[in-house]
């Protein structure tokens, strides 16, 4: 089971648009949930920044992905899956900073103005979680990460006007990223409802190749998770049972 849901992560994560795999996941959620696999909608808002910079701005931004929660044994679960929109970086930018994530700054913009560094993931946590009997779980584990595109964002303002544009920077990172993550959550309705929770990652590579430094991703997640077909497809195999024993 868990490298036919490993195939399906990767299929997933790096065949299709976000779109299509939101999708996907609704059509064929009571597919693929069962008394031992909880699969569903992973999403929420996260606060990100890089650290080893001058600056300690954080960014916001909403994240979107797939979950699955397999039952290991007792209370013990293995939770993984794939953000497939997963947008970070870090807020307002230094002049230094800025010329760390874009060496070229000089040829991309030269008026006074404000920069931020955005980056898109494609994030795969592989946490263990422990549910406890009042519903709270726990849940820590390693997180591989891919990096799909990097912008340096440039705000500056014209004739009173706020104007925005931005240059590509990817060949400014690393395209792996790796690290820790770690949270805590509810299960809502009794135990059988969505998961609202927290959780945070600490990255442990350098995710940047232009600078001496070493820079690393810190994000935090407010998160909720929604199990997609969960109650149809416990209805499904309660029908199958009763036909079984009729």
């Amino acid at each position: 089971m868990v490298k036919k849901l490993l195939f399906i992560i990767f299929f997933l994560g790096a065949g299709l648009t976000a779109n299509s795999q939101v999708l996907i996941s609704i059509i064929f959620g009571d597919k693929l949930n069962s008394d031992g696999l909880e699969f569903g909608l992973d999403g929420g808002v996260n606060f990100s920044q890089i650290a080893g910079m001058e600056s300690n701005n954080m960014a916001t931004n909403l994240h979107l992905g797939f979950y699955f929660d397999i039952r290991l044994k007792n209370q013990w679960n293995l939770n993984t899956g794939v953000l497939v929109k997963s947008s970070q970086g870090t807020g307002e930018l230094t002049e230094n900073d800025a010329y760390t994530m874009y060496p070229e700054l000089s040829n991309f913009i030269d008026t006074a103005g404000s920069y931020s560094q955005g980056l898109g993931y494609f994030n795969i946590p592989l946490m263990i979680k422990y549910k406890f009997r009042n519903h709270f779980f726990l849940e820590a584990g390693p997180q591989l990460a891919l990096l799909i595109n990097a912008h340096l964002n440039y705000t500056y303002e014209y004739d009173n006007v706020e104007l925005n544009t931005s240059v590509d920077n990817r060949d400014s990172f690393n395209r792996i990223d790796f690290g820790l993550i770690g949270g805590f959550g509810y299960k809502l309705g009794q135990g059988n409802g969505i998961n609202i929770g927290a959780k945070y990652y600490h990255g442990l590579v350098d995710i940047t190749k232009t600078s001496s430094l070493h820079n690393s991703n810190r994000v935090f997640y407010l998160k909720v998770d929604i199990p997609i077909g969960r109650k149809k497809a416990a209805r499904k195999a309660a029908e199958s049972e009763d036909k079984r024993t009729n």
